[in-house]
């Protein structure tokens, strides 16, 4: 038996979403949505605890970014989702979290890209706030300091907006929006063909 299988065993016997989740919720986010009066920032606990976590091995992260697409196709996929509920852990088509949307919408457009944010952020070519072009993917942090950096990833649609998902998916302007602005951590570019 591989290693990797050793691995994969061990963690569909644990309890590892009950652990993430536990971790998580002693943690408050800052969110932006209609329930908190759309360009006010309130604190909001995360949402209970999903009857379910999937995971399966098609979602894990192999190390590297494979193939080349279409900025056009993962924003449309990504602009098609507008209106879908925010839940932590979720991997898509009722609901995602925030980078499992990116995912989802880069793999429609053909490259494979890790699940999580922080992995997000490590396998992308940084690139600077003076040179987003649509597609790539923004990251920011939205928790508590002592939560390690970035702890939310945005998709840049251009004119200064990105889609994201927020509680719900939605498009939200966030160059020259000070409360983004202030929690930015960076930008990646995806491989685009």
């Amino acid at each position: 038996m591989s290693i990797a299988a050793v691995i994969v065993i061990g963690l569909s016997t644990t309890s590892i979403g009950d652990v993430l989740h536990d971790a998580t919720r002693k943690y408050v986010c800052r969110v932006e949505g209609p329930e908190c009066g759309g360009d006010t920032w309130v604190e909001e606990e995360r949402p209970e605890k999903p009857e379910e976590y999937s995971w399966n091995l098609a979602s894990a992260w192999d190390g590297e970014i494979q193939g080349e697409g279409s900025a056009r196709v993962a924003i449309e996929f990504a602009l098609a989702q507008q209106g879908k509920p925010y839940q932590w852990g979720a991997s898509g088509r009722r609901a995602y979290d925030c980078s499992s949307l990116m995912q989802e919408a880069w793999r429609e457009a053909g490259v494979s890209l890790p699940r999580t944010t922080w992995d997000q952020q490590d396998a992308l070519q940084q690139v600077p706030k003076s040179d987003l072009q649509p597609g790539d993917l923004i990251f920011l942090h939205t928790m508590p300091e002592d939560y390690p950096p970035p702890s939310h990833v945005g998709m840049y649609i251009g004119d200064g907006q990105m889609v994201h998902a927020g509680d719900p998916v939605n498009v939200t302007q966030v160059i020259g929006n000070p409360r983004w602005e202030s929690i930015w951590v960076g930008a990646g570019r995806v491989p685009q063909g």
